[in-house]
């Protein structure tokens, strides 16, 4: 049995796809991972590229969909058809150091108080940057230590915690009523039941800031805001 689900939602991802599958399967621990991609009936080569891989590795698990149910249904579906003891998600435009995985899973093996842990990501507008090109003058993607008036204010976990399967026993699992911010809404009602989360202090990710992303597109920024806006006001206190 593996320990660690990776789930990852493909959807006009052809671009970012190869880069994606050979960085990720560079994780130290991989081989105790299995990898959930889920095809949201994307329009474009997904399945050309992945097939090889699919070749190579034992622990990938590809499924195309029907019809696309939303970013946050396609993470449900892989939670429920896996049964590890820990979870991550990992975008398909973003980049791991090779330890991420393994040292959040250390962490949390370590520290059974904890729930999901978390750490620094650099942020790039260049898609080809990986922890091997890296230049001086990089920034840092917004994030602090946990404490739940922070989390209300921001989503500090982002884009890549580790977590374990008991939170979706405890709190259930992502909200379809929202189109980029199901994740933090996740979060904050795991905070305000209790959950502990814990900011590994170390950068062990690229955030890559995609101009077509889902949550930095310019033409969805109005809808994002209002989910901002909506979470907030359902979990001020």
């Amino acid at each position: 049995m593996k320990k660690v689900t990776i789930i990852t939602s493909l959807y006009k991802a052809s671009s970012y796809l190869k880069g994606f599958l050979e960085d990720i399967t560079k994780q130290t621990i991989f081989n105790q991972c299995e990898l959930r991609l889920i095809n949201a009936n994307s329009p474009e080569n997904e399945t050309e590229i992945v097939s090889p891989f699919l070749d190579k590795y034992d622990n990938i698990i590809y499924t195309v969909l029907d019809q696309d149910p939303g970013l946050y249904e396609c993470w449900n579906i892989m939670i429920r058809d896996s049964d590890t003891e820990y979870l991550t998600n990992a975008n398909v435009d973003d980049k791991l150091y090779p330890t991420s995985i393994e040292k959040h899973v250390e962490f949390l093996d370590n520290n059974k108080d904890i729930d999901l842990a978390y750490c620094y990501n650099i942020v790039t507008t260049n898609i080809k940057s990986t922890y091997e090109n890296l230049e001086g003058g990089y920034a840092i993607f917004p994030t602090a230590k946990y404490s739940f008036p922070l989390l209300q204010q921001m989503n500090l976990p982002h884009n890549h915690p580790v977590w374990r399967r008991s939170l979706h026993e405890r709190f259930g699992y992502y909200s379809n009523d929202y189109a980029s911010g199901g994740d933090w809404e996740f979060f904050l009602r795991c905070g305000e039941g209790g959950a502990k989360m814990h900011l590994i202090e170390e950068i062990l990710g690229i955030y890559y800031k995609n101009p077509e992303g889902v949550s930095t597109k310019q033409e969805n920024m109005e809808r994002n805001l209002k989910e901002v806006q909506q979470i907030r006001v359902k979990y001020a206190t």
